[in-house]
């Protein structure tokens, strides 16, 4: 019996002082190849906004616990000179990155001139196809809600068969509404349009058409959307009784009645699963613009009850926000 335990006590110390240093060696050649699957993310944001801060909290919940880790946040702070310089002295430190998301238009602008070897993913960048963001390596987020969904929900607020207004600068979105045309007519709606050169010119335009339409639609267009421009438009609107809608949050809180926007939290999280198919295939660079996955209603119910028009059936949409609180 004792020759028995002696031969076990044997077998115990041979398997600590030989198969432990064999185990601690794995554990140490296997700590590398964990950092070196790891993927580097750099974030470059045009200035501090809330909006902007949604996108990037979204993005940081959506790398979570999916191997990659964000190295930075750069804050251009809305100057293009600073941000020229900020991002000269990203190369300059030659701070290695696998991937760059971009939030807003001057990091997306910079991003795509100084990083053309680096895959870019850029997001809230409103009317993105204005701007040349196409490339082999750029991938984005689109900033507003498709043009059928903003019709859709119009159609559950007011019915088919109605008359649009929307006012517009054909230099700077002449693509949007050509498409707005068909999806209007596939929604039964009738699109009336209006051509404008300057913010006088659009005040002029909401007088000329005011009593042709039953809704408006606010596009994000720079010659049109001006502030303006937009107190008159709200006033002229509600005096009338119209419903206007839109994709801007702040136009909500202006007065207009409904925006359907991007939800940006989420849109962060769309743009971590971006990241993570770039980063899991080498081979893929880019993935085009995607719209949004996620809208968020913003409902102004002092405005619906000014213009009396009844918005229970997308008050109780699940992404409905109403405004004021």
């Amino acid at each position: 019996m004792i020759q028995k335990y002696h031969k076990l006590y044997n077998f115990l110390i041979f398997s600590v002082f030989w198969l432990l240093p064999s185990f601690l060696l794995q554990i140490a050649f296997q700590i590398p190849t964990v950092i070196a699957d790891e993927k580097s993310v750099i974030i470059v944001r045009s200035q501090q906004i809330s909006a902007y801060n949604e996108v990037i909290k979204g993005f940081e919940e959506g790398c979570e616990g999916k191997n990659i880790s964000i190295k930075a946040i750069y804050d251009l702070k809305g100057d293009i000179e600073a941000g020229k310089r900020i991002v000269q002295n990203i190369k300059i430190d030659k701070l290695h990155t696998n991937l760059i998301l971009a939030v807003g238009i001057l990091a997306t602008t910079l991003a795509k001139e100084q990083f053309p070897n680096v895959p870019v993913i850029f997001c809230m960048v409103i009317n993105h196809e204005r701007f040349n963001f196409q490339g082999a390596n750029i991938t984005g987020i689109s900033c507003e809600a498709s043009i059928e969904d903003q019709f859709n929900i119009l159609k559950e607020l007011i019915g088919g068969h109605k008359n649009v207004g929307v006012i517009y600068d054909p230099n700077k979105t002449r693509k949007i509404i050509s498409e707005a045309v068909l999806v209007a007519e596939k929604l039964e709606f009738n699109l009336i349009k209006t051509e404008v050169a300057s913010e006088k010119e659009a005040i002029s335009a909401i007088k000329d058409i005011i009593n042709k339409i039953d809704a408006l639609w606010i596009v994000p267009d720079g010659t049109v959307v001006t502030k303006d421009s937009i107190d008159n438009i709200i006033k002229i609107t509600q005096k009338h009784h119209l419903p206007t809608f839109c994709t801007s949050v702040a136009i909500v809180k202006a007065g207009a009645l409904i925006s359907i926007s991007p939800d940006y939290t989420y849109t962060g999280v769309q743009a971590a699963q971006l990241a993570q198919t770039l980063l899991s295939n080498q081979t893929i660079t880019s993935l085009g613009v995607k719209i949004p996955d996620k809208l968020k209603l913003t409902i102004n119910t002092q405005t619906a009850e000014i213009i009396g028009i009844n918005i229970s059936p997308i008050k109780s949409h699940p992404n409905a926000v109403l405004y004021p609180e």
